[in-house]
C-alpha cells in the first residue's frame, strides 16, 4: 500500500510566495511605466 504525503506548512508557504511574487511583479511593472495604468486591461477609471 502506498501513501502520499503532503507537507501542509510548505504548500501554505509556497502559495503566500506566489501571492507575494505576483503583487511585486505588479509593483514592478507600475514603477516602470511611472503610471498606475499600464495597459488597457488595466482599471480605466483610475
Amino acid at each position: 500500500m502506498s501513501s502520499i504525503l503532503t507537507n501542509t506548512s510548505a504548500m501554505v508557504a509556497l502559495q503566500t510566495l506566489r501571492g507575494i511574487n505576483s503583487n511585486l511583479t505588479m509593483a514592478q511593472n507600475e514603477i516602470a511605466t511611472g503610471k498606475s495604468i499600464s495597459s488597457a486591461k488595466d482599471n480605466s477609471t483610475v
